[in-house]
């Protein structure tokens, strides 16, 4: 046996296990930054998946026959503004008062909510329509608003509805 060992195994080990440890720690910071956009991804998509929905529900209203008038006394039905802005902007989505409502879907935070603005009329002289004769096409923004798991995720979409007069 050597009698003057002087422990460069246990300093080369300890510094071989500081290594590691500093390696797994910053593997876990990694994977947990993944997770929380994987989360946040998948708050998105339901928050856009939810407003998709309620969309679709604003144009499956204007479908109806007759529509109801635009003039303020049916909730979320809007005429265009004095100034010719747009109301989605300055609606507030909380107001149950001012927003029409799409319930029924589980995994969001809150109901998506939509409203529909009639725009002005429009007129279309394509001949290719028939006869020649000049058609009349009234056209009505839709805009739905919707939040995922959370609050923090929200989406806004809109389309634009094109009906025959």
């Amino acid at each position: 046996m050597r009698k003057n060992q002087k422990g460069a195994v246990l300093i080369v080990s300890l510094i071989m296990l500081l290594l590691l440890t500093i390696l797994s720690v910053s593997s876990m910071q990694t994977i947990i930054l993944e997770e929380k956009v994987t989360g946040n991804y998948k708050d998105k998509n339901t928050a856009f998946q939810a407003a998709e929905a309620a969309l679709r529900a604003g144009e499956s209203f204007l479908e109806t026959v007759p529509l109801p008038n635009f003039d303020g006394t049916t909730v979320g039905l809007y005429q265009p503004t004095a100034t010719g802005g747009s109301r989605w902007n300055i609606v507030n989505w909380s107001d149950d008062a001012q927003v029409m409502n799409y319930a029924g879907l589980a995994h969001v935070a809150d109901q998506p909510a939509f409203i529909i603005e009639e725009l002005l009329p429009v007129r279309d002289n394509d001949s290719s329509r028939g006869a020649g004769g000049e058609n009349t096409f009234k056209f009505y923004r839709v805009t739905a608003r919707a939040v995922g798991a959370t609050n923090t995720a929200i989406v806004m979409l809109q389309s634009v509805y094109k009906r025959a007069i």
